[in-house]
């Protein structure tokens, strides 16, 4: 079966071949003292772009850090987190350590001042079986960078089986973060308001997560983290104000026809942005990091600074 990453790879070479042919040619052309046709120019200007391109899915967008500014209007939550500030991250697959673009992060979040940070899964890396203890200890250290007034809650995304262990949830919550996995949690805000949050764990039992709300009272207005954006129909159902969620990175690539035509970039009907249905709102974050293929074009890594507004 030829993965994206394959196809990818197929892309690779054959513009690598057609580079070195063409400037074989224009070095030819050259020595032979021949002006180079208008063909000739056209495929050297082709080249140039294809470069440009490729350098900036591989090595600037990926690293190129976006804060969107997004609008929530909702009268009931507005009423709760009215002049706090809402910081979203998602997605952040640490793998190697922290380098110059989890500093970047570190800086850029800390410098939005949140009263709140929610990190909506995936964590870890693809790697975690090998380097397990090292990703926990490189995540403990950069969850303790982030500061917030009132707290940092996360969930589990699709890569955060090792969240499953009690013993690595509680480096986390030494670390700074409360991972919420199908509960929720009332949390005391600095406008003297009371915010009801749930948290749900990245599974597909519906009936687990339904018990996320047991305790939250009827009509309370509820802020609802998950991983998947597949997890809108269980937040409607539930009445949740706002459900916040990654998982997809946004497609990675934002050309629309590009993206429809792979699985891997096509992979939900909500891939990134503000959506809502009837009182509930959900909100999908591009992500930090990548999988399976390491670029990002037209779709930068997100931190989404939240204003909740009537």
């Amino acid at each position: 079966m030829i993965t994206t990453v394959d196809k990818l790879n197929m892309v690779v070479w054959a513009f690598s071949a057609f580079s070195v042919l063409v400037l074989l040619w224009v070095a030819l052309s050259w020595y032979r003292k021949k002006r180079i046709s208008l063909l000739g120019k056209a495929a050297i200007l082709i080249i140039l772009a294809g470069m440009a391109a490729f350098a900036d899915a591989y090595w600037i967008e990926p690293n190129w850090l976006q804060t969107e500014q997004v609008v929530i209007h909702d009268p009931e939550l507005a009423q709760v987190l009215e002049g706090i500030r809402v910081v979203q991250i998602s997605d952040i697959h640490l793998q190697g350590g922290i380098g110059d673009r989890e500093r970047d992060l570190i800086a850029k979040v800390n410098a939005l001042k949140p009263d709140l940070l929610f990190i909506t899964g995936d964590f870890f890396s693809d790697k975690q079986k090998w380097e397990l203890a090292a990703e926990v200890t490189a995540l403990c250290e950069l969850i303790r960078s982030f500061k917030s007034t009132t707290g940092i809650f996360g969930v589990t995304g699709n890569y955060d089986g090792p969240l499953s262990n009690p013993a690595v949830r509680k480096e986390f919550k030494a670390a700074g973060i409360d991972i919420l996995m199908n509960e929720n949690r009332v949390v005391a805000l600095p406008n003297g308001k009371t915010l009801y949050l749930a948290g749900f764990h990245d599974s597909w039992n519906k009936r687990a997560k339904l018990k996320t709300f047991s305790s939250i009272p009827p009509g309370a207005p509820v802020v609802l983290l998950a991983h998947d954006p597949d997890n809108f129909g269980e937040a409607i159902e539930a009445g949740v104000n706002l459900l916040l969620v990654g998982h997809t990175h946004g497609g990675q690539i934002g050309i629309p026809f590009l993206v429809e035509k792979s699985k891997s970039a096509n992979k939900s009907s909500f891939m990134r942005g503000l959506f809502d249905t009837g009182k509930t709102k959900m909100y999908v974050n591009r992500g930090i990091a990548t999988t399976h293929i390491p670029i990002r074009f037209f779709n930068r890594p997100e931190i989404t600074l939240l204003e909740v507004r009537k």
